[in-house]
């Protein structure tokens, strides 16, 4: 069986530790005003300067049919053409910034202050798995997500920035999922992916429970997404059933035990709910991320697994693997 009794078990707890907190905001945010036509051609609106390091783009995309934002960080040393790393949020993403910026987060800017790597951070996908939806989203609109970063954003960054054509992708939680579905559906376009505390099933009553509490966070329904269940928009969506096509791509996959660490203190804000609710997230990624690890690896992928013996479901161990991970993003980036 794909999915353990021990997994189901953890869940239904997983479940219910997700419905506590209201994570999103998405009960407040309309679609940007600005349209933009399905006829349209993909095109950077606007670039502003936010610091010699980094700057935002304001893209028209057709598939969206609106301005998109996405910010990116240029590398340390510009003399010489560099790789493309795409970073996505997880479902408590916000929808004006990337949590990877927030210092409090993914505190990006500094690790990459002396890297040199174009990093490309996408605004607004939570709540969406960064995938195209059948139907318009009751609060966000049309959702091409995949259209959008895998053939509308990829030409424009390397026609505005001088990128060497090498490319990968990564994502924390619900991003790692779809860091993971994006690869497998856009053959050849990422070196290498990244998945940080996923969990990769979206079949059977175990995928798609925690699939509908992703876009449920967003307030929708996970049938707008990909039709009715079983549909055959769900079957090629599973990363599973799809674990070959990552072959030739260089997979990094990291959990921890869901057991408290060096980032939990009696300071630690709200701390016997990050310890419940971040260590129960945490032991289901875990079992999720052991079965798809193994799964890709029947199947000829290399993987590299990151499986650490403390961690709960947060920013500050992302933060690790995204140190420890960023050796192998590095070789693939760079050839």
């Amino acid at each position: 069986m794909r999915v353990t009794r021990i997994a189901l078990a953890c869940a239904v707890s997983l479940a219910s530790a997700l419905s506590l907190p209201v994570i999103a905001t998405a009960d407040v945010v309309e679609p940007p005003a600005k349209t933009v036509s399905a006829d349209a051609s993909p095109r950077i609106a606007e670039v502003t300067r936010i610091s010699d390091r980094e700057v935002l783009l304001d893209i028209d995309s057709p598939a969206m049919q609106r301005t998109m934002q996405v910010k990116v960080l240029l590398p340390a040393d510009p003399s010489e053409p560099r790789g493309s790393l795409y970073l996505l949020d997880g479902n408590s993403g916000q929808i004006e910034d990337s949590n990877w910026l927030d210092p409090n987060n993914g505190n990006a800017r500094e690790f990459f202050a002396d890297k040199n790597v174009f990093v490309v951070l996408p605004i607004g996908g939570t709540g969406t798995m960064y995938t195209d939806w059948q139907e318009d989203h009751p609060k966000f609109g049309r959702l091409k997500w995949e259209t959008f970063l895998t053939k509308e954003l990829p030409p424009l960054i390397e026609k505005k920035f001088d990128t060497n054509g090498r490319r990968a992708i990564g994502g924390i939680s619900m991003g790692a999922e779809a860091a993971l579905m994006l690869a497998q559906r856009s053959l050849g376009l990422y070196d290498a992916v990244a998945g940080y505390s996923g969990c990769y099933t979206t079949v059977g009553g175990f995928g798609k429970a925690l699939t509908d509490l992703v876009v449920i966070n967003g307030m929708a329904k996970s049938e707008q997404m990909w039709g009715p269940v079983d549909s055959p928009a769900w079957r090629e969506h599973d990363i599973f059933a799809n674990a070959d096509k990552l072959r030739g791509t260089k997979v990094y996959l990291s959990s921890g035990t869901g057991l408290p660490g060096p980032h939990e203190t009696l300071e630690t804000p709200e701390l016997a709910r990050v310890l419940i609710v971040g260590g129960v997230m945490e032991l289901g990624s875990t079992l999720c991320t052991d079965q798809i690890s193994q799964v890709l690896r029947d199947n000829g992928v290399d993987v590299t697994r990151s499986a650490q013996p403390v961690g709960i479901h947060g920013w500050p161990y992302w933060r690790d693997e995204l140190v420890r991970s960023w050796p192998l993003m590095e070789s693939a980036l760079a050839g």
